[in-house]
């Protein structure tokens, strides 16, 4: 086998971990046509089909599934290796591109990651915000902090932290509106989102209630939307570290006996390339400084 008959057949096996040569190619820095033809080559030189061509569906034959199967897990442990080798450079340097939401940005990895390019001059940071790992792949994102579990088959996620929330509202609201008295009252009030959740699952004597989020404002922060439920919009799902922060009676929680959903945010990255060795190190960087998740709230909040 020479070097370009490995290559086809590695970017072979990255296409089938991708789903499509699309996905694929921007992971391989090729085109979709290229390693289109380069699985063609394959196919001619190993004397058989290695994927049915359809308009719509890319599916391995039984003779791709084989292939794939004795070589994918080689490639893999390849790349590993160069992984640790690369990890063991002294100098980091390069681009880093990281998604997350506003709030965690502004009080929590815009301070690390000036904190991060200070020790390491060679590395250059650059944040957008989003909240979900939906454009993740198009943006050709590094890292992705998320309150909402990916569903990306070629992406790989850490819990980062969890909270408990609680149902909270104003009290000019419940004065104005009533006090919900059971889970399905909430339905008649005004609900504040700050996420994508289409619903909120809750648990009350050992039974699970599946709430569909019809909200009467959604926002995509925390902070903002914890905002707008202090200024008497409705009922909304905070963090129970910001209700104990509060000592004004701002806030008042709203079914205490019910156990709400929990809050999680989640770093992701692509478990479907060689990942820079800058990229492990920042990564594991918020991982080491999320342990008190606490403080970011009180940030949030102060």
């Amino acid at each position: 086998m020479d070097a370009k008959e490995l290559g086809n057949l590695y970017w072979f096996c990255l296409s089938v971990e991708c789903g499509g040569y699309a996905p694929a190619s921007l992971l391989a820095t090729a085109s979709a046509p290229t390693l289109s033809r380069a699985v063609s080559q394959l196919e001619e030189k190993v004397g058989e089909k290695l994927i049915h061509r359809h308009a719509k569906k890319f599916q391995l034959t039984n003779a791709g599934e084989e292939y794939y199967r004795r070589f994918a897990p080689i490639f893999k442990q390849v790349d590993e290796q160069w992984l640790n080798l690369s990890n063991t450079q002294a100098t980091l340097t390069g681009d880093i591109y990281v998604s997350c939401p506003e709030p965690f940005a502004d009080y929590f990895l815009q301070n690390l990651a000036i904190e991060f390019m200070t020790e390491h001059p060679g590395v250059k940071i650059h944040i957008s915000f989003s909240s979900d790992t939906e454009n993740y792949i198009d943006e050709r994102i590094d890292l992705a902090i998320v309150t909402t579990p990916s569903n990306i088959p070629t992406l790989i996620q850490k819990t980062l932290f969890q909270t408990e929330l609680v149902l909270a509202a104003s009290p000019k609201y419940l004065k104005a509106q009533g006090i919900p008295n059971n889970i399905e009252s909430l339905l008649e009030h005004n609900l504040l989102a700050g996420n994508t959740m289409p619903f909120w699952e809750f648990k009350y004597q050992g039974a699970t209630t599946k709430l569909p989020v019809m909200a009467k404002y959604s926002i995509n922060s925390l902070r903002l939307m914890i905002n707008a439920v202090k200024a008497g919009m409705g009922i909304g799902l905070i963090p129970k570290e910001v209700l104990e922060f509060e000592k004004d009676t701002v806030l008042q929680r709203v079914l205490p006996d019910v156990e709400c959903p929990k809050g999680k945010a989640y770093i992701v990255w692509s478990d479907r390339q060689l990942i820079a060795s800058r990229v492990v190190a920042f990564r594991e960087k918020i991982i080491q400084k999320m342990d008190k998740p606490s403080d970011l709230f009180k940030s949030i909040m102060s």
